[in-house]
């Protein structure tokens, strides 16, 4: 009989209920349930009247939801019970929400209750019953208690009349004489007289004063240096100005309180394990309610041991319904390096507190920040521990270099290397960074850390790139394909305009301007980078494919700057026509203009060109405009101008002027005045014999001839290109 009990016993164990886990949390924008069962079920998830039903197939299960509400709220999940009759667990949501479930493992079964409408065509918005599709899920109303029209019963003090005081009481005059009213007007006098003294309280004295009855007592001698104090000159009253200047913001709002940020560190002697339980277990007072007191408390605690996502998960658990406190909110965010949803700090970088740093790490980063109160930053950067100093330390320092504070980014730096190890990657990366913005690009390399890994790796290609693009030199392959490599992994993130731009000005610098171009895409400032790396290092051949025949908008989009250096390099290399396209009429630098003009032989456009340079021309281009015009005069006056009267007089023979004097420094002075002097001889008179003139003609002719030998000999040959002899 004993055994038949026991196999009776056995063979209805399946058909008792199999207990089921419950686990909540809360993950931000959305509220996870994970249940875990014995065994592997068939469930389905739909719509109910109240939210969502799950129903499971095969036995009834009991679900253990005794822990549910321990870690969430109820913003979300309002109620969770099993209907008695169908077993089917029902979920009522409270909100404009949706579910969404799935499996994370055979026995397991996770079910998120996310913000915002459901997906397109979503099977877990059908009803479980009909199957038919229901309207999503929408906010309650919050109902508010209704005002009771019953009246209260009010005590009527005046219906319980005291009795009449006897005749021992004081009278009112004889209120002044009672005892503790003596004792409250000395009390009173000693605590403002204290005030006064301090400078807390400010009295007020009568202008017009009583004037003392001489007192029978001697006056006693006093030391002279009993009254060390300075006598106030007429008209001038000795005060202090104890108000402190407001602290606002850039936008003339109030800064806010240090008590609204994360406060200072909790006491020393503690570990940071016992001190965040501490804070933990003092969260909830008598019946499990929050202290919001506490609840700051223990934030701040999580905050400074820069556990942020643990310190909004407080925030979100126990401050009261409709209290919020953004910015430890946005505090949270910071200290983990998340993008914040909003920044409540906008505008406080000018505060003289700890809202300053918080403004710059919260600011956009793409475009440096105005008005930041560098000192603020850097005095509560150094009030922070060393764990979060060695986290925040490198953003804060390249923020504070980017507004052009680079003394107080020199305390950030210095305090995060003692925070740090040597061997820290981010060490030799501010300092590289630090090179850069004080033009050493070279110092920046020799800086940059060999070993860095992940995010360390991209930050260091970065820097090298843009050391590298400073200095107009090359990348080395490697480095290109790891760029290449992080610009895939990052995609369109935001670290992209980053990576565009290293990979634009590595491409040009390596000589693959068809790949910079690509890289540079609609960004005109990377597009004008890649324009003005082809003028001063591009070689020929993409010059002439780049630059001839490009778009004349395109053209006229760059700056003059970039289009001159352009032109520049197509007059040398020999294509005056193409170097035409590049230069404008309005463009400042007119001087290669008036280059190209003459090599296209327009040296009247050069010349009006040149005359808007005046007095700053050039004159030697301007001599060579006037020579190409045939105007050797003006070309002389231009060279006797410029105080190189060799030149002039060379300048003045070519027009004909032989006698024009060629400076005493000239070498070939003295040849060339005999020269003159044959060039400009008078003719013979016509009274002088036929022999002797012709005897004096052939003497002449001789002498002649032997000076231009002479000149020719004292006037040296042009070299040619290549070395070889001249043509003589």
């Amino acid at each position: 009989m004993k055994y038949l009990c026991l196999l009776l016993c056995l063979l209805g164990m399946p058909a008792l209920a199999q207990g089921v886990n419950v686990k909540s949390g809360e993950h931000g924008p959305f509220t996870r349930l994970v249940f875990t069962y014995s065994e592997p079920v068939d469930w389905v998830l739909g719509r109910s009247a109240q939210g969502y039903a799950l129903r499971l197939k095969g036995p009834s299960r009991v679900y253990d939801l005794s822990d549910v509400y321990r870690r969430i709220t109820r913003d979300r999940l309002r109620s969770i019970w099993v209907d008695p009759v169908s077993n089917d667990l029902l979920l009522g949501v409270d909100c404009a929400c949706h579910a969404i479930p799935f499996e994370l493992g055979p026995t397991v079964l996770v079910i998120d209750i996310r913000d915002g409408p459901p997906p397109t065509g979503s099977s877990f918005e059908l009803s479980l019953e009909e199957g038919s599709p229901l309207a999503p899920l929408q906010a309650a109303e919050r109902k508010r208690p209704r005002r009771s029209n019953r009246v209260q019963p009010v005590y009527d003090w005046l219906a319980h009349p005291t009795a009449a005081a006897g005749h021992n009481a004081l009278a009112p005059d004889s209120l002044a004489d009672d005892l503790r009213l003596k004792e409250f007007r000395a009390m009173l006098i000693a605590e403002v007289g204290r005030g006064a003294t301090q400078g807390v309280v400010e009295v007020a004295v009568p202008e017009e004063r009583m004037p003392q009855e001489p007192s029978g007592a001697p006056n006693q001698e006093e030391p002279n240096n009993a009254r060390a104090a300075l006598d106030a000159l007429p008209g001038i009253d000795i005060s202090t100005d104890r108000t402190a200047a407001p602290d606002v913001t850039v936008v003339g709002a109030n800064c806010p309180e240090p008590t609204d940020m994360a406060s200072a560190a909790p006491p020393e002697g503690e570990d940071a394990v016992t001190l965040l339980a501490q804070a933990r277990a003092n969260v909830l007072t008598e019946f499990d309610i929050p202290d919001p007191t506490q609840v700051t408390q223990a934030v701040d605690t999580y905050l400074y041991f820069g556990l942020g996502a643990e310190a909004r998960w407080m925030l979100d658990s126990f401050l009261p319904v409709g209290q919020s406190d953004p910015l430890r909110r946005s505090i949270s965010f910071l200290v983990d390096g998340a993008p914040l949803p909003d920044n409540p700090f906008e505008g406080m970088q000018n505060c003289d507190s700890a809202a300053a740093l918080w403004a710059l790490l919260a600011a956009d980063d793409r475009a440096p920040l105005a008005f930041v109160n560098g000192a603020a930053v850097s005095r509560s950067f150094l009030a922070m521990p060393a764990e979060l100093r060695a986290a925040l330390g490198p953003d804060i320092a390249r923020r504070l270099l980017a507004s052009g504070d680079a003394a107080n980014a020199e305390v950030v730096r210095q305090a995060f290397a003692r925070a740090t190890s040597e061997e820290n990657p981010a060490v030799g990366l501010l300092a590289a960074t630090q090179a850069l913005q004080a033009g050493d690009p070279a110092a920046a390399e020799a800086a940059l850390p060999q070993d860095a890994q992940g995010e360390n790796a991209l930050t260091r290609l970065l820097t090298l790139v843009e050391a590298r693009f400073q200095q107009r030199k090359a990348v080395d392959g490697k480095d290109l394909e790891a760029l290449e490599a992080f610009a895939f992994e990052h995609g369109d993130g935001p670290l992209r305009p980053q990576l565009d731009r290293a990979l634009a000005h590595a491409a040009a610098l390596g000589g693959d301007y068809a790949a910079a171009f690509g890289h540079a895409g609609q960004d005109l400032a990377l597009e004008r980078d890649v324009w003005m790396l082809l003028a001063e290092t591009g070689t020929e051949t993409p010059l002439l494919t780049f630059a001839v025949g490009l778009d004349a908008t395109q053209r006229a989009a760059l700056p003059s700057s970039i289009r001159g250096k352009i032109a520049e390099r197509l007059l040398a290399a020999g294509l005056p026509n193409a170097a035409t396209e590049w230069v404008q009429s309005d463009d400042p630098d007119s001087d290669i203009a008036a280059r190209i003009a003459l090599a296209n032989g327009d040296s009247r456009g050069a010349l009006r060109m040149l005359s808007r340079l005046v007095p700053e021309v050039d004159p030697d281009l301007l001599a060579t405009a006037y020579i190409a015009s045939g105007e050797f005069g003006a070309a002389a006056n231009a060279y006797r101008t410029a105080g190189n009267v060799a030149q002039a007089a060379r300048l003045e023979r070519w027009g004909g002027n032989w006698a024009a004097p060629s400076g005493p420094e000239a070498e070939d002075a003295d040849v060339w005045e005999t020269v003159a002097d044959y060039a400009t001889s008078k003719p013979d008179d016509p009274a002088t014999p036929v022999l002797q003139s012709g005897q004096a003609r052939l003497e002449v002719s001789a002498s002649t001839r032997q000076a231009i030998a002479d000149l020719l000999a004292a006037t040296p040959l042009p070299e040619r290109p290549d070395g070889a002899a001249p043509d003589l």
